[in-house]
């Protein structure tokens, strides 16, 4: 009986693969060959975060005398560190944007693949209890059917054999889309718009938040802040693409 589920699972992956094949998340053809997560010539031209990188949010600096991006210097951040795989440029832009607002659930497997690839042993070094999505509203997760950071940290974690929790925080206020407000304007709208949606029946030591975007990291920075005073002792945040330094 085994053997015929096994078949008959295998069928309705070659048929849907067929039916509608997988798309390349750089270019967005059709990913070749079969079984393959992006092509080549694609992942080449995506800019990831190389040393020297920030030691407060990852992002990639210039000059290997500094320690910090021009956006951390003089600020305080709720979390502790963060690391990021790409930069945010155009094609991950066009790319993240074509998985959240256009249903391409499938590109998670290659984002959360490089995630691991590029930084699971230093996520591993973290020594987390559990990664954490960064949740949305109920009204975007009707709109888009889907969490696209729950996808993500579901991935990673069963690579690297992490606890996901997706249920302790909860976003409990709707605000406007935070991209065309600098970081004043969104640390205002992001006053009381999380919650613990668990009242301490779990108690994490230490977390890592999974977000697929930082820009001014104030989404991260409300989260984390809401951990911290629940008594969380550290807070790392993982994400797949982080603004350029103005360094």
């Amino acid at each position: 009986m085994g053997g015929v589920l096994q078949y008959q699972k295998r069928a309705a992956t070659w048929i849907s693969g067929v039916l509608y094949p997988r798309r390349c998340p750089v270019c967005m053809g059709i990913a070749t060959p079969r079984g393959a997560l992006v092509h080549g010539e694609c992942l080449a031209k995506l800019r990831y975060i190389r040393e020297p990188s920030c030691k407060c949010c990852g992002r990639q600096i210039f000059r290997m005398e500094e320690e910090y991006c021009s956006a951390c210097r003089g600020r305080e951040h709720a979390y502790h560190a963060g690391y990021a795989v790409w930069e945010y440029e155009s094609l991950i832009r066009r790319s993240l944007a074509a998985f959240k607002y256009h249903s391409r659930k499938e590109f998670a497997d290659f984002y959360a693949a490089e995630a691991v690839r590029r930084l699971g042993e230093r996520i591993r070094s973290e020594n987390i209890d559990v990664l954490i999505p960064v949740p949305i509203h109920r009204t975007r997760r009707k709109e888009r059917g889907f969490n696209q950071t729950e996808l993500l940290a579901a991935r990673i974690g069963k690579a690297l054999g992490i606890l996901v929790d997706r249920k302790y925080l909860m976003r409990t206020k709707k605000t406007e889309r935070l991209k065309n407000l600098d970081a004043r304007e969104r640390k205002k709208m992001l006053v009381d718009a999380f919650a613990l949606a668990k009242r301490r029946e779990v108690d994490y030591h230490s977390v890592m938040l999974v977000d697929d975007i930082y820009t001014t990291g104030s989404t991260v920075d409300a989260c984390a802040d809401l951990l911290r005073r629940a008594g969380v002792k550290k807070v790392v945040f993982l994400c797949m693409a982080i603004g350029a330094s103005t360094n």
